[in-house]
């Protein structure tokens, strides 16, 4: 389910981080995570896993010198800093990551950090995932390319970031009706930052009706019973239908072992979801035509 899981290969095995593991975490420089499948590059050599080629467009025009920051990235992988050194497939992937993170750069005037990237598939579009320098790998913004009419069109959810904490404060008050906000954590993954009425900003009135979202509410043991837990969550599928209107949303409910839900922060919950630390767990969704479900 995360998209943010990190895989890491000691460098003594060279050849095989360069079939698959040039996604492997390494700050903000040196960019962080992701797993794809490795494939063989055209040319017969090894594929970089994650880094994949965008053979679709063979003529692109690249330059041969690279910047630091691809030289950052093919020496944490133990890959050739040379350009002529690279497989083809090396080559439109280092230079395809450059060019989407330069979008980003350019558009928002900020550093990002680098976090994955996919080539364009029978079933996705081509695109990369990034973090601005000043968040954390939980702020993900992802930027899509298409290639039409010879040239590149780029679209991106960056503005998704800055309705996220307007959102998880809604629904962090909500919860704070019935629990003391010292045993309750709010991680929300904003979906579709939408718009307001008549093509306004999102504000804190309009952000439950207009923000699409999945999100995540853990409780400690320490604050919340079972019993309490299952009387909240009809609550939560009563405020969801007053309150969501217009918009599909999903909040996920997690009692939580009180010494595991101390370890539960934003950039690793979406790990924290594979363990056995849930003592009782609830789903509650709301479709975009107002219907409310509870799982």
């Amino acid at each position: 389910m995360s998209r943010k899981s990190k895989v890491f290969w000691k460098k003594a095995f060279t050849v095989l981080l360069a079939a698959i593991c040039i996604l492997s975490a390494a700050g903000c420089v040196g960019f962080g995570h992701d797993t794809d499948p490795a494939t063989q590059g055209s040319d017969g050599d090894a594929d970089t896993g994650g880094i994949q080629a965008n053979t679709d467009q063979e003529d692109e025009q690249v330059s041969t010198e690279l910047t630091q920051r691809q030289i950052d990235l093919l020496e944490e992988m133990g890959l050739p800093t040379d350009y002529d050194r690279l497989t083809d497939t090396q080559k439109n992937a280092i230079t395809s990551i450059e060019a989407l993170l330069t979008y980003l750069e350019d558009k928002y005037q900020e550093d990002f950090c680098y976090l994955s990237y996919a080539e364009a598939g029978a079933l996705e579009e081509e695109h990369l995932e990034a973090y601005p320098a000043s968040g954390t790998p939980a702020d993900v913004v992802t930027v899509y390319r298409t290639y039409e009419d010879g040239e590149y069109h780029y679209e991106d959810d960056y503005g998704n970031i800055g309705v996220k904490p307007l959102y998880e404060s809604r629904v962090r008050e909500f919860v704070g009706q019935s629990f003391s906000e010292s045993g309750i954590k709010v991680f929300s993954d904003i979906r579709n930052s939408g718009q307001g009425t008549d093509g306004q900003s999102v504000t804190e009135e309009n952000v439950l009706q207009t923000v699409s979202a999945v999100t995540y509410i853990f409780i400690s043991e320490s604050v919340c019973t079972e019993e309490q837990f299952q009387d909240f969550t009809e609550e939560c599928a009563q405020w969801m239908e007053s309150q969501c209107q217009g918009v599909a949303a999903q909040i996920c409910l997690r009692l939580t072992d009180a010494v595991q839900w101390e370890l539960i922060d934003a950039d690793g919950y979406e790990d924290k979801l594979r363990e056995d630390i849930f003592t009782v767990e609830a789903e509650c969704a709301i479709s975009a035509s107002g219907k409310v479900t509870v799982y």
